[in-house]
């Protein structure tokens, strides 16, 4: 069976229970939303026992047979929720895990949850197990674009009417922390009552609890959009982020313009620089564009003063590393906002 996708979970659960679920992915706010929604199923279906187990390091796998072994002296029905930090069962527990996928008990309930899955994690064999005798869900990031819609979604479902602008100005204060976001709410949902929420009270009332990744430098450095660039950059010193990690995301992307443009030229081919680069789909469009769109060896010469950033930022020249990293990223994003200017005309 497919993976099924986070948001139709809840309607799938709804329909009928399967007897073994894997839930995991990146927000821990829709993971815990979704398991009480499977809860109260499993409670409305007779599963009057809850259990939880922690496979963590050193975790006997045998456990989790001797759970489902034992007669309860309250129900004949139990749900079992198997936490999996780190996503790695390891051998044994990769075999018991595609043992009880073969073999699925009606009476028990097992419920695998787990956080961040890599690629290689997803296409384990106790996964495809898990997909193929029950359930599999990933609940990927919210999007940034997808961000408004969702603020403006639970608003509603609390009793709020937001409109576009304070819905973006939430989303935009708290991206990358969908908890504080749901937070937000909830407070606004206090504050407001049934009525409108205006700007002067959401600027007033939410904080700004935004959390960015190191790869989330590039792609504001892409869009061309400075003023996000410059938040971002001011937010990941603020975390405690070392330079070396920042410049060394920023730098990719520009070492692969400047290979793009020196393809561009006649010394190379397109397709071999983005394979090279291992580039995703997604995002070789923009950097082709942004690329063809700039003047042939404005790249490279970015890419000099980056390698001029990575000698400060490792103490080998004087200078204050975040400063160069602000100075650098400000001029890689007008230089995209520049392509991004006349493609709009």
């Amino acid at each position: 069976m497919p993976d099924i996708r986070f948001d139709e979970l809840p309607a799938r659960i709804e329909r009928g229970l399967s007897p073994i679920y894997l839930i995991a992915g990146d927000e821990p706010l829709l993971i815990e939303e979704v398991l009480d929604s499977l809860r109260a199923k499993a409670r409305r279906e007779g599963f009057g026992e809850r259990e939880v187990l922690h496979a963590d390091a050193g975790f006997d796998w045998s456990r989790l047979a001797a759970t489902t072994d034992n007669l309860s002296l309250f129900t004949e029905r139990r749900l079992i929720e198997l936490r999996l930090p780190g996503g790695k069962p390891g051998r044994e527990g990769s075999a018991v895990l595609k043992a009880r996928a073969a073999e699925p008990d009606a009476d028990n309930l097992l419920v695998v949850i787990a956080g961040r899955l890599e690629p290689a994690q997803r296409k384990s064999a106790w996964v495809s197990a898990i997909a193929r005798a029950g359930v599999m869900s990933y609940a990927w990031p919210l999007r940034r674009e997808d961000l408004t819609g969702w603020v403006r979604r639970r608003a509603t479902e609390r009793g709020l009417t937001l409109d576009g602008e304070v819905a973006a100005l939430m989303a935009e204060r708290n991206e990358g922390n969908l908890l504080a976001l749901a937070q937000e709410i909830e407070k606004l949902a206090l504050l407001a009552g049934d009525g409108p929420v205006s700007m002067d009270t959401a600027r007033e009332a939410v904080g700004d609890s935004a959390r960015f990744a190191i790869f989330d430098l590039p792609e504001a450095v892409l869009a061309g959009d400075v003023s996000r660039t410059l938040r971002i950059l001011h937010r990941l010193r603020a975390e405690g982020e070392e330079p070396v990690l920042v410049l060394w995301g920023l730098a990719r992307d520009i070492r692969v313009l400047a290979d793009l443009q020196s393809a561009l030229a006649g010394s190379g081919e397109v397709s071999d620089v983005m394979r090279r680069h291992r580039v995703w789909k997604s995002r070789q469009g923009r950097l082709q564009a942004i690329a063809r769109g700039t003047r042939t060896g404005a790249w490279a010469r970015m890419l000099g003063r980056a390698a001029g950033v990575d000698r400060i930022v490792k103490g080998a020249e004087p200078g204050r590393p975040w400063d160069e990293l602000l100075e650098l990223s400000t001029r890689a994003a007008r230089g995209a906002a520049s392509v991004n200017r006349r493609e709009r005309r």
